[in-house]
């Protein structure tokens, strides 16, 4: 049987992943866009390019690390030993790029972090590394 954790895991892991592929396509729609306009405006220049070539690297890098992201609640869904070990570094990797909140700190910015914190704590605690296969 599933532990509770380990369902609100899973769950937060595709919300974060469902924003994440939003945000991702938003980014390849926003690139084009901003592409467009740009040769409207720069005419002969390498401007539009880059900003068409920016908004599509941006969009497929943040759409696959949400793909990712998913396949990670997947595995803990499925309380497979991957899918914790996957979920243990996608939860370390964004503590390391949400550094700089701890210099900043407001309180609703802090919150991935924490859910970071405790999701790296929970997935270590011996009784749940034992259930994963």
């Amino acid at each position: 049987m599933r532990p509770l954790g380990c369902t609100l895991i899973a769950a937060w892991l595709w919300l974060r992943s469902a924003i994440g592929i939003l945000f991702g396509l938003g980014l390849l729609f926003a690139g084009g866009l901003a592409g467009k306009l740009a040769s409207l405006a720069n005419a002969g220049t390498t401007i539009p390019g880059f900003l068409l070539g920016l908004g599509a690297f941006l969009g497929i890098a943040v759409a696959s690390l949400a793909l990712l992201t998913a396949a990670a609640g997947l595995g803990i869904w499925m309380m497979k030993g991957w899918g914790r070990v996957l979920t243990l570094a996608l939860a370390g990797l964004s503590l390391l790029l949400s550094f700089r909140v701890f210099l900043h700190p407001h309180p609703l910015s802090l919150i991935k972090p924490l859910v970071d914190v405790a999701m790296i704590g929970y997935l270590m605690v011996p009784d749940v590394q034992s259930k994963f296969s």
